[in-house]
């Protein structure tokens, strides 16, 4: 008996999609019986239906040596139905791809090789502005035949748009809008502008998104307890949060610390390309070296970032894409005693000045400040030297064409 499947190809599907690279394959190997497994393990990885993965084209690649197939696809989210469900976006499938791809292996006895070279990794976008590489439709390329399977591909084209993203605007997107001016936090909460949004920080007995729950006279809400943790009303007014057991933080079950040991990592969504942003965090640690924060491409290639303890000093290696520059603050009995210390990254493009005095764009200049713990960064920077080695903070600046 013979069953024909028909999938409709539409604009979404190949905006929000992918392509795959995969190591001594052929397109009829594959067909037969590589792609049912190959739809259950990206189903595994991205915790969705095995139906809601839609692989619309394989194709040799015809620019490497070896036998490497091209697979393109995409997939609905959790609970979502064909013609009715939201797509996974491009880049969290990429990055959910990647960061699973060893039970994507063991599912489907396939290898996934890095991600290649896309059109957006050239940064072919100005300034602030966003790269979005989208496909479209091409034609439709002859029958693909295996033992079992007769397959139709479509063979896309790639392509690109450029946009500011969400919270920026002007010329270069070099503005950001706070989004902070309407006073949005309710019971004197202090609202926090960032990228896109704002998050407002809560007086104590208030939570929720604008701090408009009261804990001491409010009632339960859906949502206010984290983590799975159960509210409960109390008899004389207000509530709490019964969490479950674990380190979760009273009074709402969140959960904002994170222990691991050696050889094991937490990821997170990869930063933007941005004139300037500020990272924060703490940590407390007793390895005199380790690595606390990286971000750059997945192939190891072009600009990145990497905050390091180096022999108990924290110290940040950052590139443009062109060279690499060092930054090194130092504090005495360094950062590794198991205390916890806070660390603060700023970087900025400098402006072009044009000749009547007003910046238009990036200029070529980046600037990396980096701070430890509680320290002024503008009296370490200027006059560190002359007050007595005061060197909390220190600043290096790179040069390069790339933004």
């Amino acid at each position: 008996m013979c069953t024909l499947r028909v999938t409709i190809i539409t604009d979404d599907m190949l905006t929000n999609s992918i392509t795959v690279r995969l190591e001594n394959m052929s397109q009829e190997r594959f067909l037969s019986p590589l792609l049912s497994l190959f739809l259950e393990g990206v189903a595994a990885v991205l915790s969705t239906k095995r139906e809601a993965v839609f692989v619309f084209n394989i194709q040799n690649d015809t620019d490497v040596q070896g036998s490497i197939l091209n697979v393109t696809f995409s997939a609905l989210q959790p609970g979502g139905a064909p013609g009715k469900g939201t797509f996974f976006p491009s880049e969290e499938l990429q990055e959910q791809i990647y960061l699973n791809r060893t039970l994507l292996r063991l599912i489907s006895s396939q290898e996934v090789l890095p991600f290649d070279d896309n059109i957006c990794l050239r940064e072919p976008c100005e300034n602030y502005m966003k790269c979005v590489s989208v496909l479209k439709f091409d034609s439709s390329p002859p029958f693909i035949a295996s033992d079992t399977v007769l397959f139709r591909p479509i063979h896309p084209i790639n392509g690109l748009r450029c946009r500011c993203p969400v919270g920026f605007t002007g010329d270069y997107c070099e503005t950001e809008i706070d989004l902070c001016y309407s006073g949005p936090c309710k019971n004197n909460g202090r609202c926090r502008s960032r990228e896109g949004g704002y998050t407002c920080e809560c007086l104590e007995d208030f939570t929720g998104e604008h701090c408009e729950v009261n804990a001491s006279s409010g009632r339960c809400v859906p949502g206010v307890c984290k983590n799975g943790g159960k509210c409960v009303n109390r008899l004389a007014g207000g509530f709490m949060c019964e969490c479950p057991p674990g380190e979760f933080e009273k009074p709402y079950c969140e959960m904002t610390t994170r222990n691991f040991p050696g050889h094991s990592f937490v990821t997170f969504r990869g930063l933007r390309q941005r004139f300037h942003f500020t990272i924060s965090f703490m940590f407390a640690t007793r390895e005199r070296n380790a690595l606390l924060l990286y971000n750059g491409r997945f192939n190891e290639k072009h600009d990145f970032i990497a905050l390091e303890i180096i022999d108990d000093q924290i110290q940040l290696t950052f590139s443009g894409g062109e060279t690499k520059t060092t930054v090194s603050p130092y504090i005495p009995g360094g950062v590794s005693d198991g205390q916890w210390h806070s660390v603060q990254l700023h970087y900025y493009n400098k402006p072009n000045i044009g000749r009547l005095g007003i910046p238009h764009g990036p200029s070529a200049e980046k600037v990396a400040v980096v701070a430890v713990d509680d320290c002024d960064i503008s009296l370490a920077i200027r006059f560190g030297k002359e007050i007595g080695n005061y060197s909390c903070a220190a600043q290096g600046t790179q040069t390069g064409q790339k933004k």
